[in-house]
């Protein structure tokens, strides 16, 4: 399992986190995420956006991060499901510049 932390988080295809930590399974097949509180040990901090979007959308990877990057900022608030569970896997994009 691996634990990321960002400003702002994606996740395909319509979840959008502020200040949440994601944490994602060796096969990057499910997905779990929750407010970030406190330094939690063996997170990766990364400032800006991260993108999590399923490899079978590879074709659509560009456009959909430029609509995540102009949406991201008023979309933030999700309090839906905070497990995702996927057959395919989940690729991992960061942008800096938001």
């Amino acid at each position: 399992m691996k634990r990321y932390f960002s400003h702002y988080t994606f996740i395909y295809p319509d979840i959008y986190l502020r200040n949440h930590v994601v944490e994602i399974s060796d096969d990057m097949k499910q997905i779990s995420f929750f407010p970030f509180d406190r330094e939690i040990e063996r997170t990766e901090f990364y400032s800006g956006l991260l993108i999590f979007i399923p490899e079978n959308t590879s074709d659509k990877t560009d456009f959909i991060i430029s609509k995540v990057k102009s949406a991201m900022i008023t979309a933030a608030i999700y309090s839906g499901n905070t497990h995702i569970q996927s057959d395919t896997c989940f690729n991992l994009y960061h942008e800096e510049n938001v």
